[in-house]
């Protein structure tokens, strides 16, 4: 389900890439990561629990070893957090320092991507060179032997290290820009009262930011118990393995939530889904008949029927007696023509907010 999801988000925005924003390929590298997660976080314990190859066999020991498991599983789930920190920033300078959002390009967000995997890559790829190490803790989940902290001090450092900088501290970033936003926004409304219901952009700003803030908690509550076990671990408090095994599960399966997020948060989403899944004939697609009503409305008052004749003369002179009534009626094959001038309207356009 996990794979289905972001599958339909990678889907969905590879098919409008000529139309996204810049912050829409952090959405795009959110959703790459959360399903190569679902792909490769759960594909060796598949194999043990179906019983499909053996543990002494080719594929388990072989090519799909719990070091390579592990660090695959460990460099898309980073990935994942330090894509969910981004986001955290641009929505904090779009919320709270708008005039600073012209830094939020495309070549921006290309560095940060690069940034993002560089990050993950190094702290995936420390145990393979020694500095910490995997370890399968059974039912096919390997991870980070947090154990090994009690008898040597590289181990722990690495355990350390890799908590507070890819835990505590985008956790710390995600609140900190989320609450500086809730704060910001609160303040507009003291000083404004209510919010100007003509003012789209901030209305679509709010949307996205409130979409980014759920995202975000919901990493916060599946990865807090994993990382809360595995640091009590690491200072040599015992741990059950059925406990670290559930807190692990539960940590992978926050790959699970995003899509469900969009879908049911996201009006934008759902739209684009309907549509380019042909499924607008059979829900009368929102969007259409939005733009075709505005179309409507746009048309009606700029439309002005004006009649004129095909022979022109020139205007009498108020003393010459021409512009006087007559009794002589006009004649029968006089040829007559109707125009449509069209007049600006004020009507705003309308565009669809992005995902």
């Amino acid at each position: 389900m996990s794979w289905f999801g972001n599958s339909i988000v990678i889907f969905v925005l590879y098919k409008q890439r000529h139309l996204l924003q810049p912050t829409d390929y952090l959405t795009f590298n959110l959703a790459v990561s959360d399903a190569s997660i679902s792909v490769f976080g759960y594909s060796r314990g598949i194999i043990e629990i179906f019983n499909v190859f053996r543990d002494d066999g080719f594929i388990i020991t072989s090519i799909w070893t719990c070091q390579v498991d592990g660090f695959l599983t460990l460099l898309f789930g980073l990935a994942s957090i330090n894509t969910l920190t981004v986001i955290s920033v641009t929505r904090y300078i779009k919320g709270c320092h708008p005039e600073r959002a012209h830094c939020i390009s495309n070549s921006s967000m290309t560095v940060a991507m690069v940034l993002i995997w560089i990050a993950a890559f190094f702290w995936s790829a420390a145990p393979l060179l020694g500095w910490g190490s995997y370890t399968d803790r059974m039912y096919g989940t390997c991870e980070i032997d947090w154990a090994k902290a009690n008898f040597s001090t590289i181990y722990k450092s690495y355990i350390i290290s890799i908590f507070i900088c890819c835990f505590f501290l985008p956790v710390t970033v995600m609140v900190f820009s989320y609450v500086s936003i809730i704060n910001t926004v609160k303040l507009s409304h003291a000083l404004t009262g209510l919010s100007d219901p003509t003012d789209r952009q901030r209305r679509m700003e709010r949307d996205v930011t409130r979409v980014s803030i759920v995202i975000c908690t919901a990493f916060i509550i599946a990865w807090s118990p994993y990382a809360v076990i595995s640091i009590w671990s690491a200072y040599g408090h015992p741990v059950p393995n059925l406990t670290s095994i559930l807190a692990s599960l539960f940590a992978k399966s926050a790959s699970f939530y995003n899509p469900i997020i969009y879908f049911g948060m996201s009006s934008k989403f759902r739209r684009d889904i309907f549509i380019l899944f042909h499924c607008a004939k059979e829900v009368k697609d929102p969007v259409k008949l939005k733009r075709f009503k505005n179309l409507k409305q746009k048309q009606e008052p700029s439309q002005k029927e004006e009649k004129y004749a095909a022979e022109m003369h020139p205007a009498p002179s108020p003393d010459s007696g021409v512009g006087s009534p007559t009794n002589t009626p006009p004649p029968a094959n006089r040829e007559e023509y109707f125009g449509i001038l069209d007049t600006p309207s004020n009507n705003p356009d309308i565009e669809c907010d992005r995902l």
